[in-house]
């Protein structure tokens, strides 16, 4: 075995970092690039809205609305159905008319 001297280790010692340099780069070139985040459906902008009570059947189906400040008339009108069949009052969000 034949002895090396510091320069020819040293030498050595950068031929093979500038070959693992040379390695990683070209894998750096040829690696794949990450998929991009697909978006989502785009969101509706929604309008601004309003409250209004809401009179229902027991399928839930509304049978008559009221604007959100006469509340005492919207039970007294689910007071009045309920004589016949079940109703309830419920509180739905609608689009402000302007």
């Amino acid at each position: 075995m034949g002895r090396m001297s510091n320069r020819d280790r040293i030498a050595k010692m950068q031929e093979e970092a500038a070959a693992t340099e040379r390695e990683r780069e070209a894998k750096a070139k040829t690696a794949r690039k990450e998929p991009k985040a697909k978006k989502g459906a785009p969101v509706a902008p929604v309008g601004r809205m309003k409250i209004v009570w809401a009179v229902c059947a027991v399928n839930g189906s509304i049978v008559k609305t009221f604007p959100y400040p006469q509340k005492a008339a919207a039970e007294a009108e689910v007071a009045r159905l309920s004589e016949q069949a079940p109703h309830h009052l419920r509180a739905e969000k609608v689009p402000l008319d302007d």
